[in-house]
Protein backbone atom coordinates (compact mmCIF):
# COMPACT_ATOMS: atom_id res chain seq x y z
CA UNK A 1 0.00 0.00 0.00
CA UNK A 2 1.67 3.41 -1.10
CA UNK A 3 -0.49 5.21 1.68
CA UNK A 4 1.43 3.01 3.95
CA UNK A 5 4.97 3.65 3.01
CA UNK A 6 4.04 7.63 2.94
CA UNK A 7 2.91 7.56 6.34
CA UNK A 8 6.32 5.34 7.69
CA UNK A 9 8.38 7.93 5.84
CA UNK A 10 6.45 10.72 6.74
CA UNK A 11 6.81 9.60 10.69
CA UNK A 12 10.29 9.18 10.35
CA UNK A 13 10.93 12.67 9.39
CA UNK A 14 8.47 14.59 11.64
CA UNK A 15 7.23 14.49 15.28
CA UNK A 16 3.84 15.68 15.16
CA UNK A 17 0.67 14.14 13.02
CA UNK A 18 -2.40 16.22 13.00
CA UNK A 19 -5.09 14.47 10.98
CA UNK A 20 -8.05 16.16 9.23
CA UNK A 21 -11.46 15.11 7.71
CA UNK A 22 -12.12 17.11 4.96
CA UNK A 23 -15.03 15.32 2.51
CA UNK A 24 -15.02 12.15 4.36
CA UNK A 25 -11.14 11.69 3.53
CA UNK A 26 -8.45 11.74 5.80
CA UNK A 27 -5.94 14.22 5.34
CA UNK A 28 -2.56 13.82 7.19
CA UNK A 29 0.16 16.63 7.97
CA UNK A 30 3.40 15.99 9.54
CA UNK A 31 4.85 18.03 10.96
CA UNK A 32 8.30 19.50 12.12
CA UNK A 33 10.19 22.16 14.35
CA UNK A 34 6.67 23.78 14.17
CA UNK A 35 6.10 23.51 9.83
CA UNK A 36 4.60 21.44 7.79
CA UNK A 37 7.03 18.94 6.13
CA UNK A 38 4.68 16.69 4.27
CA UNK A 39 0.85 16.39 3.59
CA UNK A 40 -1.21 13.94 1.72
CA UNK A 41 -4.96 12.48 1.66
CA UNK A 42 -5.57 9.03 2.63
CA UNK A 43 -8.37 7.37 0.94
CA UNK A 44 -8.54 3.75 2.05
CA UNK A 45 -10.90 3.41 4.86
CA UNK A 46 -9.16 0.82 7.38
CA UNK A 47 -6.13 2.87 7.41
CA UNK A 48 -7.95 6.09 7.87
CA UNK A 49 -10.14 4.59 10.75
CA UNK A 50 -7.08 2.86 12.42
CA UNK A 51 -5.03 6.34 12.75
CA UNK A 52 -7.97 7.97 13.79
CA UNK A 53 -7.76 5.31 17.40
CA UNK A 54 -4.46 6.66 17.29
CA UNK A 55 -4.72 10.55 17.62
CA UNK A 56 -6.41 12.36 20.32
CA UNK A 57 -8.29 15.49 19.09
CA UNK A 58 -7.15 14.76 15.72
CA UNK A 59 -3.18 15.05 17.06
CA UNK A 60 -0.42 12.48 17.34
CA UNK A 61 2.14 13.48 19.23
CA UNK A 62 5.10 13.28 22.27
CA UNK A 63 4.69 9.64 23.57
CA UNK A 64 1.79 8.17 21.26
CA UNK A 65 3.88 9.87 18.31
CA UNK A 66 7.21 7.94 19.56
CA UNK A 67 5.15 5.01 20.25
CA UNK A 68 3.34 4.70 16.64
CA UNK A 69 6.81 5.58 14.74
CA UNK A 70 8.64 3.09 16.54
CA UNK A 71 6.05 0.46 16.49
CA UNK A 72 5.33 1.40 12.94
CA UNK A 73 5.33 -2.78 11.83
CA UNK A 74 2.78 -3.84 14.10
CA UNK A 75 0.85 -1.20 13.42
CA UNK A 76 1.79 -1.88 9.53
CA UNK A 77 0.61 -5.12 10.51
CA UNK A 78 -2.71 -4.48 12.03
CA UNK A 79 -3.55 -2.59 9.24
CA UNK A 80 -2.65 -5.12 6.69
CA UNK A 81 -4.37 -7.76 8.50
CA UNK A 82 -7.71 -5.65 9.18
CA UNK A 83 -7.43 -5.39 4.86
CA UNK A 84 -7.23 -8.66 4.57
CA UNK A 85 -10.43 -9.70 6.55
CA UNK A 86 -12.60 -7.38 4.91
CA UNK A 87 -11.31 -9.26 1.79
CA UNK A 88 -12.61 -12.42 2.48
CA UNK A 89 -15.68 -11.87 4.05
Amino acid sequence: MEELERLQKGLQNSNTLVLKTINDKLECSFIREGMVHDNFEVTDEILASVLNEKAEHGVVEGFNFQNLRNNYGWFSLRVKSKKLLQELQ
